[in-house]
Formats: structure tokens, sequence, C-alpha cells
């Protein structure tokens, strides 16, 4: 009694999954009486329902326009033999809008903590295929260049389906897809199986619909800042129509799989703009580095070839122990840019003790004078910036070395009150720099500007020729205090800049 009057669809099947008997309000929720039910296969079993050892199963299917849930468990007869006893019902539409919701939130957290896109979308058109009770589901993007349907994302789709879909659109395949790319619109394809099987141009995947229950074909476009890349689609099983609920559900999804894809593209170009800068990077630290080293060894073993030709009384061993010396510091100064770390020394002595000891290397080496004075030998620099002073100063020396023919440069650093900024400045009694080489930015100068700009400040050069009384170049390199140390500093008034 209780079970004819159950206001749920109850029945029991058989271990092959086919129905013994149904209760009226099954009956009523399959739309089919009970004489024509009974020996026919239940849609609530699924293949690998037959096979496997598992004692429940639950979950939820689509009859007509209705979605109905469902739960069933294995058990044995009195006569020992095995059997499903089945329950279903109509579901709720609150249930239902709630299950919307918890996959998109589902999907939107896999767009904002997943990094690789294919595993986004996969996630993706599993939801929508879930959710909604597709039979497939795939997030199919353009190839600008081909025109080829990459298929990035997909749920219940045989592994060489895109490949065959490809073929298909070779052959001139109406595809519904691009109809819906190259309109901009939702396009719901009905009894597009049928369409399938009896075009040639399908011939490809002929025999993968028609093993299949396929039958609606919905598409939803994938718009990216108003420019359409690809679609969301797939296949509604036999008897299924998506109804407006479901198709906005989908075209929410598609502005989820639009983020994904969007994330990834920036994170690409991102990537790209990263390892551009690094290798511009580790280019100015060549240059301002390993490169003077060995310009300063290729020029020592020049003389010293050029006095052992000439019969020069030479100290061999001093020369010998000087290029070892040179030869040692650019080692030093690699293994630093390899392993991304400070100048040599500068990090445990500070940028006016190290600038101290770099000039009197270069000075006992070059045989120039070189010296420098400053109003506070314990600035306080940030990490970053105190690196790229020091780069900048050494780079000015070492063109004071290569083309000044100075015999003395002094390296200034002094605190600019009325401008709030510290000034760095090389100063040098060279010839100057000629018309034609000032005309020139040198990569050595592009880098000691850039390097000044990545902390607000600027790089200014001024030259006077050897037939000035003046001559010599003055090159300044001009930081702001706010950039300092990241703190306010304190003047001798007490007011903070």
């Amino acid at each position: 009694m209780l079970v004819t009057l159950s206001g749920e669809g109850l029945a029991v099947l058989d271990d092959e999954g086919r129905y013994l008997t149904v209760n009226p309000a099954g009956c009523s929720i399959l739309g089919r009486d009970k004489t024509e039910l009974t020996g026919q296969p239940s849609i609530f079993v699924a293949n690998d329902d037959r096979t496997c050892g598992s004692g429940t199963r639950e979950g939820s299917e689509w009859i007509g326009t209705s979605e109905v849930e469902f739960e069933m468990r294995r058990m044995q007869t009195d006569a020992g033999s095995t059997c499903w006893a089945l329950r279903f019902w109509l579901a709720d539409p609150a249930v239902r809008e709630r299950r919307k919701l918890a996959a998109f939130t589902r999907t939107a957290a896999a767009v904002a903590c997943e990094n690789r896109l294919d595993v986004v979308l996969d996630k993706l058109a599993a939801e929508v295929r879930e959710t909604v009770g597709m039979a497939t589901c795939a997030v199919v993007l353009v190839d600008e260049v081909t025109g080829a349907l990459n298929h990035v994302g997909k749920a219940g789709l045989p592994d060489d389906y895109a490949d065959r879909i490809e073929a298909c659109r070779l052959l001139g395949a109406p595809m519904v897809t691009m109809t819906a790319i190259n309109e901009r619109r939702v396009v719901v394809a009905q009894k597009w199986r049928e369409q399938i099987l009896t075009d040639p141009r399908w011939e490809p995947v002929q025999h993968i619909a028609r093993a299949a229950n396929w039958d609606t074909y919905v598409v939803v476009p994938l718009i990216v800042r108003e420019k359409v890349i690809g679609a969301v689609g797939g296949y509604v099983a036999e008897g299924h129509d998506p109804g407006r609920d479901d198709i906005r559900f989908i075209a929410a999804m598609a502005d989820q799989a639009a983020i994904a894809v969007m994330n990834a593209r920036m994170f690409a170009r991102l990537e790209i703009q990263a390892a551009r800068e690094e290798r511009r990077k580790l280019a100015r630290d060549m240059h301002d580095s390993v490169t003077q080293a060995l310009f300063s060894l290729s020029l020592r073993t020049k003389a010293l070839e050029l006095g052992v030709e000439s019969g020069d009384d030479l100290d061999l061993v001093e020369q010998l122990r000087q290029l070892h010396e040179l030869v040692c510091g650019a080692q030093a100064e690699m293994r630093a840019l390899i392993m991304h770390r400070r100048p040599a020394s500068l990090g445990e002595e500070g940028l006016i003790p190290s600038i101290r000891k770099h000039l009197a290397a270069i000075a006992a080496r070059e045989g120039i004078e070189l010296s420098i004075v400053s109003d506070d030998e314990f600035y306080e620099f940030g990490e970053a910036l105190e690196e790229d002073l020091f780069m900048v100063v050494g780079e000015a020396i070492h063109n004071v070395v290569k083309h000044a023919h100075a015999t003395r440069a002094m390296v200034q650093i002094v605190r600019q009150e009325g401008e709030a900024g510290v000034s760095v400045s090389v100063i040098d009694n060279g010839v100057g720099i000629t018309e034609s080489k000032g005309d020139h930015q040198s990569f050595g100068l592009v880098s000691m500007s850039e390097r000044l700009k990545a902390h607000g400040g600027h790089l200014s050069i001024r030259s006077r020729p050897v037939d000035d009384p003046e001559h010599g170049t003055t090159v300044c390199a001009t930081v702001p205090f706010a950039r300092l140390n990241g703190n306010a500093i304190t003047t001798e008034q007490g007011q903070q800049e």
C-alpha cells in the first residue's frame, strides 16, 4: 500500500538493470505504464553498474525536459539472486539552482587559483555537463591563423574527437560552433545528430554519433574584450531540450571560461616580458661588471705582449700577479651574477666603503688617480638602489679609464638639500665627449639611465673638450630622498621630506 501511494518513484530492477516492477508514481515520472516498462533497461543504470561491485549509486538524469534525481542500492532476494532497489523523484527547482550556484562557485575558484588553462577548462566543461545534464560539453577556441577548432577543455567526448571534428571542417561540414562565433549569438540546433548522420561531410564522427544518445547541440559564444575567440557548447541527451535557465547558466560559465583564457594569455605575456627584462638586466650587469674586468684584462695582456716583444725590462711576476687578480675578480663577478647576488663586498661593507675599495683596485691597476668624497659615510640606501648606484659608478669609472685619457677622477656623493635628493657624480679631467660621441647613446649610458629611472632618478652629463680650461666630463646621477630607503628623512631643521 505504501509503495502504491508514495509520491516518489519506486522500482525493482534485475541484476542487468531491467525493470521488474514500478509503482504508479514511477510510471508517471517516466511517462510510460507498467506493462511498457517491465523488462526494459532503466536509464538510471550505467554500463559500469552492471559489472562493478559498488552497492549504491546516486545522481540525476533527464527525462524529456525534467531532471530526475535518483538513488539505488544493490540487494539480495530471498532466492539468493541479486537485484536493484531504485528510488527516484523530480528534482526541486530550488535544488537545481543551488547546484548551479555551487558549480559556478567551484569554477570561479578554479579560474582564480589554478595556473594551467587546460585543467581549468576541463573542470568547467565537466561542471556544465553535470549541472545542465548534457551528454557532452567542450570549450572550443578558434585558431586565428588556421581557423581550426581547438578543444581546450572537454567532458564526455572521445580523446580523438577534436581531430575528427577538424577533419569534418576541412571536408566542408557546416559548423554550428562557427555560426555562433561568427554571428555572436547562442545557437540551439535541434535534432543535430540526424543531420550529422545524413551528411557525408560528417563521416569522421558518424560512428561516434551513431552509438551515442546525442540529439540537440547547444553553443554559446566565448567573448574576451568584445572579441569572440571561441565557444562553449555540447550535445544534450536525446529527449531533453535545454531551458532558458540552462542556457543562462552555460552563458555564465562561458564568461568564466573567457576570464580563464584572458588570464592565461595575460600571464603568458607577463612571463615573456619578465624573461626579456631579466635578459636586459643580465646584459646590464654583465656590461657594468664582468665586461669591464675583461676589457682591463685585454689591455694588460696586450701591453704585456708589446713589452715582451720590444725587450722592455718587465717585472713578469708582478704583471702576471695583476693579471691573475683581474681574472679572479671577473670570476667573482660572474659567480655573483649567476647566483643573483649583489656585487662583491657591497652587502657587507656598504656603498661608500665598497666604492672606495673598487676605486683603489682600479687606480693601482690602471695608474690613474681616483678618489671619493662624501658628506655622509653611512648613507642608508635600499638594497636595490645601493646596488644600482654602485653599478652606475662602476660604469662611469670604466668609461673614464676606457675613453677619457684622464689622469685623475673623483667620485662625489652629496646631499641635495634644495632638491630633496642625493647626487652621485663622477668628475674627470679627461678630453671630454666629442659631439659625435655625445650623439650616440652607448649601451653603458642607457644602462645607467635605466637603473636610475627605476628609482625615480635621472642621469645628466656635462662635458667640455680638451681645449677648454675646465676640460673633462661630469656624470651626475640624482635620486630623490623619498626613494632612498622607503622612510621619511629628517633634515637638520627637523622637517620631514
